[in-house]
């Protein structure tokens, strides 16, 4: 459950939620917020890696739209996408915000909680619901980096010297052949059989390989798997949004699919079972 913070860690921290709590109580909305939080699909990526930051929040009132629900700084990220989603229940209301992100410098970065301004309908008090913050590292992509010049030179040198072995060992080889086709006839080669390539796996069957490590070990890094896997199934790539992967596909199975991995990765932790259930049933439905 969601608990508003009144302690006041500092005049400079504080100064929003005090003018925020400084207005008309009547210009804010009475919400019980029973849930709101904040969780990344992956907190270590690599400079130009794209991953989501989803935020979650939950009021018992029935309302088609939360615009209290403030986002974090992205801060140097790049914002690639920015997409909320709104499901309505007997239990009340499920906001279901999705920022794609693109690190362009490497780094471990903080996102402080999204938040929302209301009136607590518990203690009838203007309040301030936060959720948690989250911390992803970013390293730079493997390659060759040097952080400064010496390093440059050194790896620099080290690959003149390993080129210059090289051309040692290659002539005296040459010397060694030529000498001992001089003493020896020279042989009839032999062709080797021909071995045919392997066939060609397709996104189909990456598909159902994450669907059997899913089945085995449902934790959150296969569940993400699986998500990507299927994003690439139908023609985007994993960093996508789940729009963009509705437009590059007309498969209606592979559609259901979509939806069920999106809401089993970004919906509500109290339907996660029932949503995983039906992830599994609309994949196998798809792979037959």
């Amino acid at each position: 459950m969601a608990r508003p913070r009144r302690g006041l860690a500092g005049f400079a921290a504080a100064l929003p939620l005090a003018l925020a709590l400084a207005a008309p109580a009547d210009a804010l909305r009475a919400l019980h917020v029973d849930a709101l939080s904040m969780r990344a699909d992956h907190t270590r990526v690599q400079v130009g890696q794209v991953f989501h930051l989803a935020i979650h929040a939950h009021v018992r009132e029935r309302v088609g739209a939360l615009d209290e629900l403030v986002v974090p700084d992205v801060g140097t990220m790049k914002l690639e996408g920015d997409e909320r989603s709104v499901t309505t229940s007997a239990s009340g209301t499920d906001v279901v915000e999705t920022l794609t992100l693109e690190p362009t410098q490497s780094g471990a970065f903080t996102f402080n909680g999204a938040y929302l301004d209301a009136v607590d309908a518990r203690t009838h008090k203007p309040s301030r619901f936060s959720a948690n913050a989250v911390r992803v590292v970013v390293a730079q992509p493997e390659g060759l980096f040097y952080d400064n010049a010496a390093a440059m030179l050194w790896r620099l040198g080290g690959i003149v010297l390993a080129g210059i072995l090289a051309l040692v060992a290659a002539a005296a080889a040459l010397v060694f052949i030529v000498r001992r086709r001089r003493r020896t006839p020279v042989a009839v080669p032999v062709a080797e059989p021909v071995v045919p390539p392997p066939p060609q796996r397709t996104p189909r069957d990456d598909v159902a390989d994450a669907l059997r490590a899913y089945r085995t070990a449902p934790a959150n890094g296969a569940l993400m798997r699986l998500r990507e896997t299927l994003f690439v199934a139908a023609g985007a790539n994993a960093g996508s949004t789940l729009r963009d992967a509705h437009a590059r596909t007309a498969d209606r199975a592979l559609r259901d699919a979509l939806d069920a991995a999106e809401r089993t990765a970004f919906g509500p932790a109290h339907v996660r079972d029932v949503s995983s259930a039906d992830l599994i049933a609309t994949t196998q439905a798809w792979l037959r």
